[in-house]
């Protein structure tokens, strides 16, 4: 019998480790990260499914780049408003999930990032989402640093299909109030696909390459 594991990475990236096997009987902040990880899986594994039917669809000999959004969506047989609710909750997940790991790290060592800028340095676009949409939109507070732009973008809808997965969100939006004008620039697009599989390789590397052979 292999002997017990005396450490558990956290974050390959980083280099957060924690003493002992902590996933084994999993409990308090790390039974936290084993149910937001498989909740992540999930939105994941629907996600994949969504961006591999479209792209069955309109690129299947994979040598275009197609850009499709609004109401062409509708047409693809995509649940348009389930997959963007998707994004909602894997960026609530994700967040939620650095979090914790950022804490552990600060806990040990209080020369590490806070919890909140290890969040923002793990996943920036996935950060900026969770803060301007996710958690809460734009639109319905007066946080002064989201601009006007932040707010319109915040509740327009912005599902997006583009180099062969779906993306939120799809729009810049530049806006003039009062002599100013601001645009919504934080904003930046991602993919719950492509950044699940980059999280994978920070977080769950050995848990990626299991379930590829």
């Amino acid at each position: 019998m292999p002997a017990a594991a005396t450490e558990t990475v956290l974050d390959y990236i980083d280099k957060i480790v924690v003493p002992g096997d902590v996933f084994a009987r999993p409990a308090n902040e790390y039974w936290a990260l084993t149910y937001l990880h498989t909740g992540m899986e999930f939105l994941y594994r629907q996600a994949l499914k969504c961006d591999e039917q479209v792209t069955r669809q309109a690129n299947p000999e994979g040598n275009l780049r197609c850009f499709a959004g609004g109401t062409i969506l509708h047409s693809t047989g995509i649940p348009v408003a389930l997959l963007t609710c998707s994004f909602h909750w894997y960026a609530m997940s994700a967040y939620q999930y650095a979090l914790l790991v950022g804490a552990i790290a600060y806990r040990q060592d209080d020369a590490r990032p806070l919890p909140d800028l290890y969040a923002k340095q793990a996943m920036p676009e996935i950060k900026v989402f969770r803060d301007k949409v996710a958690a809460h939109f734009a639109w319905g507070k007066k946080n002064k640093k989201d601009s006007a732009a932040d707010r319109t973008a915040s509740i327009l809808p912005q599902l997006a299909f583009q180099d062969d997965s779906f993306y939120m969100p799809a729009l810049r939006v530049c806006q003039g109030q009062a002599g100013e004008t601001s645009s919504s620039d934080d904003l930046q697009p991602w993919s719950i696909r492509k950044a699940h599989e980059a999280l994978r390789q920070r977080y769950w590397p050995v848990l990626d390459l299991e379930q590829s052979k």
